[in-house]
C-alpha cells in the first residue's frame, strides 16, 4: 500500500522561510524533487534536490532556515563578517 505523502511534503515545504526560490518539481513513488532557481551573473543555474523521506526534507528545511537566520543576524549586527 502506497502512502500519500504529498500533504506531508507540502506541509514541511511550507515551513521553508528563505529568500532562495525553491519549487517542488515532482513527487513520484515517494521521491520528492525540489528545484532551486539560482541566478549567477544573469544566467539561470537551477539546482535539483531529491528527498526519499519526509525526514530528509525536514532536515533540509531546518538547515536552510538556520542558514537564512545566520545571514539575517549578520546583516543586522555591527560586526563585519568578511574582514
Amino acid at each position: 500500500m502506497a502512502l500519500n505523502l504529498e500533504p506531508i511534503y507540502q506541509e514541511i515545504f511550507s515551513k521553508l522561510k528563505t529568500r532562495k526560490k525553491f519549487v517542488i518539481r515532482s513527487l513520484e513513488k515517494n521521491l520528492l524533487t525540489v528545484e532551486q532557481d539560482e541566478e549567477i551573473c544573469g544566467q539561470k543555474e537551477p539546482k535539483v534536490f531529491e528527498f526519499k523521506s519526509p525526514k530528509e526534507l525536514e532536515d533540509f528545511v531546518h538547515t536552510e532556515n538556520t542558514i537564512e537566520a545566520d545571514i539575517v543576524r549578520q546583516l543586522e549586527g555591527n560586526n563585519m563578517p568578511y574582514r
